[in-house]
């Protein structure tokens, strides 16, 4: 059996080829450590494109290639991936990646083994986990993140779930097959936030869904809970925002309007406890204690106290910043975003082609040589 299976995976190994994208805004710590868990992962053939607005070091492995857009201002991530469409069009699988993510290295065989055996499937995609290095503050996020109270149904994006088929999903674990991409136009906008769960909406919307597998999980870092995370998530819920304002099927769940919902009904609770004189503090007890009862003790994984005490009060600071987010959305209709068309005077650059200045950089994209850089 495991002859069969080591044959299966090489004759896998050879039928598809795969890109793996990460999208780089400017140098960040945790830059080093993907590219150097990307340098080995083991599957052939494969290219790993990072795309940037100008041109950054690559580790010495002539499997990486940078794409530089070369647009003269910071481009959306989804600008940056159509970049490497119109760089590298000969491939079969697209594989997203994070710059603050990081694969293990049979990362590719798995997502050539998870596609094959969903044919119908436009890609595939694994959870986030947490990374075993956070400081304090990051494995807050994390746990909130994690915690079925922080996310709800889409508990499954950061912790290994039974595998599933869905119609959105995030972008730092994510492969889609080339043809499918083509067929949806690409990722086509430019918007900050909110590209990844737009491009699953066409990619459903022609009868492509994602299959979750959590052999496809990577290890991702979390942002400090504040103002990071809180930041990132309440432009989270600006996008869906926007996205049910504009009247995305896909965006009109439950799911996605919980916290809102959840913090109206909860002001309304209080007020009507108020007006008709209810036993308000009774209520309030009582629901406080089970608050802190599904939060202390409903987190997975093995945490410290430290984090477990502070995780009933990073989860109002997640829903709250996320639900304000969303009003601004729905209010607006306004996201952020960032420029850069994604194809004009790309270049694709291998690291023996940059001469030294250009690897070493200049500005707020420098970075320092691979293995140079912050530990």
């Amino acid at each position: 059996m495991l002859g069969a299976g080591i044959a299966e995976r090489s004759a896998l190994s050879t039928s598809l080829r795969f890109a793996v994208v990460i999208p780089v805004a400017r140098y960040h710590q945790r830059l080093d450590r993907c590219l150097q868990a990307c340098a080995r992962l083991t599957y052939e053939p494969r290219t790993i494109a990072v795309v940037s607005d100008v041109p950054m070091a690559l580790p010495d492995d002539p499997h990486f290639v940078n794409v530089v857009t070369n647009a003269g201002c910071l481009t959306s991530p989804g600008a940056k991936r159509d970049a490497v469409r119109a760089a590298i069009p000969d491939v079969g699988v697209y594989a997203y990646l994070d710059d603050d993510a990081y694969p293990p290295p049979d990362w590719l065989e798995n997502g050539a083994q998870v596609l094959a055996e969903s044919p119908q499937a436009a890609g595939a995609g694994g959870p986030g986990l947490a990374a075993d290095d956070q400081t304090f503050w990051e494995q807050v996020s994390a746990a909130v993140l994690a915690s079925p109270v922080g996310s709800g149904p889409l508990h499954f994006r950061f912790w290994p779930d039974p595998p599933r088929d869905c119609d959105d999903y995030p972008a730092y674990a994510l492969f889609i097959r080339r043809h499918r991409l083509d067929a949806a136009g690409g990722w086509a906008t430019d918007w900050y936030g909110g590209e990844d769960s737009a491009l699953c909406a066409r990619l459903a919307a022609r009868g492509g869904l994602i299959r979750y597998d959590p052999r496809l999980a990577v290890w991702h870092y979390r942002r400090r809970l504040a103002p990071e995370h809180a930041w990132q998530v309440w432009n989270v819920g600006r996008s869906r925002g926007c996205l049910i304002r504009a009247g995305d099927p896909y965006s009109w769940r439950w799911m996605f309007g919980g916290p809102l919902c959840v913090s109206i009904a909860v002001i309304a609770a209080v007020v009507a406890a108020l007006i008709l004189a209810m036993p308000v503090t009774a209520i309030a007890a009582a629901c406080l204690a089970a608050y802190l009862g599904l939060t202390l003790f409903g987190l997975p994984g093995r945490l410290s106290w430290a984090v477990r005490l502070i995780v009933p009060l990073a989860l109002l600071v997640h829903h709250g910043s996320y639900a304000t987010g969303m009003v601004v959305g729905l209010l607006t209709g306004e996201r952020l975003k960032r420029g850069g068309s994604g194809s004009a005077d790309v270049t694709l650059r291998r690291f023996g082609d940059l001469p030294d200045q250009a690897v070493q950089g200049s500005g707020p994209h420098a970075r320092p040589a691979i293995g140079e850089g912050p530990a």
